[in-house]
């Protein structure tokens, strides 16, 4: 749901919006964020084909993609730890998500 779809509910039914019920956009996130999240589209994900568990992006090209994104060099370095936040959490739903939809042994 979008924020518009948000605020048009909650007038449809008389209620006031409620701050932590508000959805967040990209453009909410700080520019820094959005960076990260604009470079981290563009790396390659790297799967454990034999278990078919997903390992995370390939930092391979990292500084190419950093570069065609504009990120200013001494921002780069933040960029990438940002990366890896989102990576890690992205990892664990993946794999988290799998482990459910396993049949129990």
């Amino acid at each position: 749901m979008t924020k518009d779809a948000y605020f048009e509910m909650c007038e449809a039914l008389g209620s006031e919006p409620i701050e932590s019920e508000i959805p967040v956009e990209f453009d909410d996130f700080p520019f820094e964020v959005q960076q990260a999240f604009n470079a981290y589209r563009m790396l390659r994900d790297e799967w454990d084909f034999m278990n078919g568990n997903y390992l995370g992006k390939s930092l391979i090209g990292i500084k190419d993609v950093l570069e065609a994104t504009e990120v200013d060099p001494s921002e780069q370095k933040f960029i990438v730890m940002l990366i890896r936040v989102i990576d890690n959490i992205r990892s664990d739903e993946i794999n988290n998500k799998k482990k459910m939809q396993e049949p129990a042994s």
